[in-house]
């Protein structure tokens, strides 16, 4: 009875220990999350993955994030981030890689949204559609703002498996931009 209870605790506590770095993941992931969230930007570049910047260059993610988030034409903010679910890690060559997938909601409003006509609500709602799906995009007239609820995969990699992973949001642009500059140095 005694080896039977020692077994089952070895494996109670392996399996806790084995979901560490999901916790890590999870908590690294959140500051990444918070440091957009408060406009960090020189911070939060620092949570990407470093290969990134190779395609990307560091200055000009940063440059990207601060004219994307303080355009005087236009409010955005985040809310309500959210991880919804951290799959189990894959060890490959010299790096763990652990898929993750994660909801917010983008606040989108633009200043002088009094002066622009219907029309031009209905084509940026109809833009919004289309690149997030209608059911995610909702424009509340009364903020004169777009609600663009979204769920994104990432990429969460890390050199010991265990901690300072480092992320990359996989969009269908950046995937374009991988695919391009893997197959170039193949070539």
């Amino acid at each position: 009875m005694n080896k039977l209870l020692i077994v089952l605790a070895f494996i109670t506590s392996f399996s806790l220990f084995s979901q560490d770095y999901k916790q890590n993941i999870e908590k690294e992931f959140s500051d990444y999350l918070e440091t957009i969230v408060n406009k960090d930007f020189e911070k939060s570049v620092g949570y990407i993955l470093p290969e990134f910047f190779e395609i990307v260059p560091k200055d000009q993610m940063i440059q990207i994030m601060e004219q994307s988030f303080n355009n005087p034409e236009m409010e955005i903010s985040l809310k309500d981030p959210k991880i919804l679910n951290i799959e189990d890690k894959q060890h490959i060559e010299d790096q763990y890689y652990a898929l993750l997938s994660y909801s917010n909601t983008m606040i989108i409003k633009f200043i002088d949204e009094e002066e622009e006509s219907q029309e031009f609500t209905n084509a940026i709602k109809q833009s919004f559609d289309h690149t997030f799906g209608s059911e995610n995009v909702k424009y509340n007239e009364e903020s004169g703002s777009f609600e663009i609820y979204s769920v994104k995969k990432v990429c969460a990699i890390s050199e010991d498996g265990k901690s300072a992973w480092k992320f990359l949001v996989l969009e269908k642009k950046s995937k374009r931009d991988i695919k391009k500059n893997i197959t170039s140095e193949h070539n």
